[in-house]
């Protein structure tokens, strides 16, 4: 904790305006941003002019805006489709690094610590307690420390369970607000490329396994395919196809939560599933987006996506023609995670080529300026829509004919040829 506190009630321009500007300021992530708070952010801005923002994915980046004249700088792990034409000008400031990571790195030992956080929360108990309800993530642990913590207290947050509580005392400023959660779109139907590959990807997850998983149509695919598994459970983040999930019978009820999670990230029927849910363990980041926690968990299967792979099984899931395109996020301590978990399963889950097919995502070598997001060592399974490849304790030419195999038709033959020539 940073000590006891006095939470005291006042308007959000009036918390905004005990933010020092020389120092700097984190935000939640995407639904749980605080918008009265943010909006009073941007009100004040020509005061503020200077300030860093650090957090990860947004759903919107008000503080951003172009009317704002470079007022703030935002410092980030992530890279949205919103935020890539700002790499750059010098207003985003992205930081090639695993989000387990930014509670060290924003911490007060880091090498950014931040002065301020900003938080939503919901209304406190009999007790003074608050949760952070969709995004306890970084936001929890860094509030604990910082030396002003800004709440807004708004009564359609969900409590979730767990460890995702904030005491008042912890708490400098209250500022009351009602309002809907900024909700995270969905991808929409996915296609039949998808489909074919949630469904294999599901054939590797067995009954009674823990399974990290992403947004987009592959995983909305593999969650889909995954209705007649049995005893499942989920880490990380929630999503509204956990609550398909628990309906259609593959996540039980039983004696401990089956669902932890660090972030929430949908509509609101997730946010009205995870309210007082005893399914439901909201825990902080550096508890969850852990390489060592998720080994300790038995048949822990992360289903991670990639721009490309190489015949080494190098994965890029970064860079397009060596720009900043996607971020590392948690994928490395997920994949680590599954590697050392007994009976884990790590899953890399791609289209086979680019969306107009005129570009294999199976590529003999990495181009120059690509990153590699996971070294081939640690892979496991690759699974495109035409097959599973399995690379663990593969050679070099095993493993680049198992990826051959499951390029495209059009690709095929030329990648079975550079194989042969390498290896």
């Amino acid at each position: 904790m940073s000590g006891r506190k006095s939470a005291t009630r006042m308007s959000a321009a009036e918390a905004v305006g005990r933010i020092d500007p020389a120092r700097r300021a984190a935000l939640p992530l995407c639904c749980g941003l605080p918008q009265t708070l943010v909006e009073a952010l941007v009100a004040d801005h020509q005061r503020l002019r200077g300030l860093e923002i650090v957090s990860g994915l947004q759903i919107a980046y008000p503080f951003l805006d172009d009317s704002l004249e470079g007022a703030f700088t935002f410092r980030t792990w992530q890279c949205a489709p919103a935020i890539r034409n700002h790499l750059q000008t010098g207003l985003v400031k992205y930081i090639p690094m695993r989000q387990g990571d930014a509670v060290r790195v924003f911490g007060p030992e880091g090498p950014w610590p931040v002065d301020t956080v900003l938080i939503q929360v919901s209304p406190p108990d009999r007790a003074g307690y608050c949760s952070l309800g969709v995004s306890i993530g970084h936001a929890l642990p860094l509030a604990r420390r910082a030396a002003l913590v800004i709440a807004e207290v708004n009564p359609r947050m969900p409590r979730v369970p767990g460890r995702s509580f904030i005491h008042l005392s912890e708490i400098d400023c209250l500022v009351e607000s009602e309002r809907d959660l900024l909700e995270f779109p969905s991808a929409g139907p996915p296609g039949d490329k998808e489909k074919a590959i949630g469904g294999r990807v599901a054939d590797l997850i067995p009954d009674g396994a823990t399974l990290q998983i992403g947004l987009g149509g592959i995983p909305d695919s593999v969650m889909e395919s995954l209705k007649d598994k049995k005893d499942l459970r989920f880490w990380a983040m929630g999503i509204d196809r956990i609550v398909d999930l628990v309906e259609a019978g593959a996540i039980e009820p039983g004696g401990e939560p089956r669902i932890t999670v660090t972030e929430v990230l949908g509509s609101r029927r997730i946010f009205d599933f995870v309210h007082d849910n005893p399914l439901v363990r909201g825990l902080p980041l550096p508890e969850v987006i852990n390489a060592r926690e998720a080994g300790r968990i038995r048949n822990f299967c992360s289903v991670l996506s990639a721009i490309e792979i190489d015949l080494t099984g190098q994965v890029n899931a970064e860079t397009i023609n060596g720009r900043q395109f996607s971020a590392i996020g948690g994928s490395f301590d997920f994949l680590q995670g599954a590697l050392f978990s007994p009976g884990g399963r790590s899953i890399i889950a791609l289209n086979s080529t680019t969306p107009n097919a005129k570009v294999s995502r199976i590529v003999p070598q990495l181009p120059p300026g690509s990153a590699v997001t996971t070294p081939r060592h640690s892979v496991q399974f690759v699974v495109t829509e035409y097959g599973t490849a399995e690379l663990w304790g593969r050679s070099l030419g095993e493993r680049a004919r198992a990826l051959a195999a499951i390029a495209h038709p059009d690709f095929r033959e030329a990648l079975e040829r550079e194989a042969d020539r390498l290896f």
